[in-house]
């Protein structure tokens, strides 16, 4: 808490002094209070115009000292003190409040309107910067909680959907939200614009050299953008997943250089890492725990007092630096676990064994194993990233110990090149060619939750694998992602059943719930026999389907 006032001269009183001082010393202040300190400065009370009245309606008199009439169960604060908490200290008689130190001596005195602009969240207006997964479900949680929310992206496409109240992705529950908060308290511009709070969602790819260390250029820009608006008392909410450090070694230094404003005493600063799973994004975000940390105390009140107004479960950690760990950890974490199955699944095959039912037999009943199912890869903005951003803090912090997080993340890109090159094999036992029709369902990077987001999708990985390879007839289909966007990257795009149509060779790529209510052994029949039949996710009975006539099956492990 920086706003207090540090000039405590004013309101404190030896306690040699007389009452006739303490009348001189209240009467110079509005609060009508002032603390009595003993020889070593150390607060031992508060005498108020209350208590000077009463003491001369006792008889006594002016030339009295003060020790004979003061009140020495007054209240104070310790340094470090939590805003709510010291808010409900004040009532009609406490107008005003001393810190103190460990030895009791008075650093500042606090008012209750100090405090108000503070507590009362709701007040300060919000700048969100990049709406795209993570930034826009976060706008729309915000607006409908009843903050007013300004929603800030260069994408000028983006901007005219949204503000049209059109999703620019497939979001669960997105048109709603739209619907109910833009142009209310919701309101999308191409430029930042000043606010109270600023929260920075930006993306924090991959460099495309061979160091694949993370390129922050989009996060040193957006604070760039936002350092000409930051003024006295703003937050900065930090959720791009950057390094470890991050926060306090580049962005603080950063932001004061251009400001000229100092954190923890002009400024205030969190990083408080997005968790949400995309498909599910705006439900998750009001139940999943956020998890924070913080430069300062006062800025980790004001981020919890931020979230709490839609969030119930807010967890504490020590520092920035933890919270920026924290992200990391989860997203390696899973990344590694599917990188085991995936590495079983490629033994599996090896042993011509079915990986997924050993995983079920394994899993059944035993709840200290959760081992998940094998799968084509592991996609999206942030499996796919986030252990190298990791690698890249052991890498700085001189540990030499991040092989199994790298090793695992190479497993999960290998998985693809596993999947072309037994199909190639296959293909040339079918005596199949470059011209064969090849029918590709599930491009987005996974299928459940739905999303269509193709970004690091292993789909398009292989997609374009293939391609390289010199087949031409190549056709896409996806239940989320629209035509339009598959358009953009080359590919023809058909419907489910004109892609079973006569196809060489098909790959169901996700896992998607719809596929689950295809007649599959309809569609199968109407491929060119012989016909490949790649399950990746093994959603169909693999015994069924391997016994049709003309067909070969086969899956990821199996």
């Amino acid at each position: 808490m920086s706003s207090f006032e540090k000039n405590t001269k004013p309101f404190v009183l030896n306690y040699k002094s007389n009452i006739k001082n303490a009348i001189k010393l209240i009467q110079n202040n509005k609060e009508r209070v002032c603390f009595v300190v003993d020889k070593k400065n150390q607060v031992i009370g508060s005498i108020s115009d209350g208590d000077i009245r009463r003491a001369i309606l006792k008889g006594h008199n002016i030339n009295d000292k003060i020790v004979k009439v003061f009140n020495k169960n007054f209240i104070f604060l310790k340094k470090n003190f939590d805003l709510s908490e010291a808010y409900k200290k004040f009532n009609k008689k406490v107008r005003i409040i001393p810190i103190v130190n460990e030895q009791m001596k008075i650093n500042g005195i606090l008012r209750k309107h100090d405090l108000v602009p503070f507590l009362d969240i709701k007040s300060k207006t919000i700048l969100v910067v990049g709406l795209g997964y993570v930034g826009l479900t976060l706008s729309l949680v915000l607006a409908d909680s009843g903050f007013e929310v300004s929603g800030y992206d260069k994408n000028t496409k983006t901007v005219k959907k949204i503000k049209n109240k059109i999703p620019p992705f497939y979001e669960k529950g997105m048109e709603r939200y739209l619907s109910k908060n833009v142009g209310r308290n919701l309101n999308i511009f191409n430029k930042p614009k000043e606010s109270d709070v600023y929260i920075i969602t930006v993306g924090t790819p991959l460099k495309k050299n061979k160091s694949l260390n993370p390129d922050l250029s989009y996060l040193k820009k957006s604070l760039d953008e936002v350092s000409n608006l930051l003024k006295k008392n703003d937050l900065i909410i930090l959720r791009s997943t950057i390094p470890v450090g991050c926060t306090r070694k580049f962005v603080i230094p950063f932001l004061e250089k251009k400001t000229g404003l100092k954190f923890g005493k002009d400024l205030f600063i969190s990083f408080c890492p997005e968790r949400t799973i995309e498909g599910n994004a705006i439900e998750e975000l009001k139940k999943l725990p956020q998890i924070m940390g913080s430069f300062c105390r006062k800025s980790a009140e004001l981020t919890k007092r931020l979230f709490s107004e839609y969030n119930f479960t807010i967890v504490e950690v020590r520092d920035l630096e933890s919270a920026e760990l924290a992200k990391l950890i989860d997203n390696s974490f899973r990344d590694t676990i599917f990188a085991y199955s995936n590495s079983i699944a490629m033994l599996g095959e090896k042993l011509n064994l079915d990986i997924s039912q050993i995983i079920d037999k394994v899993n059944l009943g035993y709840s200290r194993n959760q081992i998940p199912k094998p799968s084509p890869g592991v996609g999206g903005p942030c499996l796919s990233k986030d252990p190298y951003i990791l690698s890249d803090s052991f890498n700085k912090a001189k540990i030499e110990n991040s092989n199994l997080i790298i090793h695992s993340r190479k497993v999960n890109e290998l998985v693809i090149d596993n999947i072309l090159n037994r199909s190639v094999k296959i293909f040339k036992k079918l005596k199949k060619n470059k011209n064969s029709k090849i029918f590709i369902s599930g491009f987005a990077f996974k299928g459940f939750p739905e999303t269509s987001d193709i970004r690091s999708s292993t789909t398009k990985i292989f997609y374009e694998k293939l391609k390289n390879k010199g087949f031409k007839n190549i056709w896409i289909h996806d239940f989320k992602v629209s035509k339009e966007d598959l358009k953009l990257i080359g590919a023809k795009s058909c419907s489910i059943i004109s892609g079973f149509k006569k196809a060489d060779a098909i790959f169901i790529m996700n896992n998607h719930k719809k596929y689950e209510d295809l007649n599959i052994f309809k569609l199968l029949g109407q491929t060119k026999k012989p016909v490949f039949f790649y399950d990746s996710w093994q959603i169909f009975n693999p015994y069924e389907i391997k016994n049709l006539p003309g067909v070969i099956y086969a899956s990821v492990g199996f």
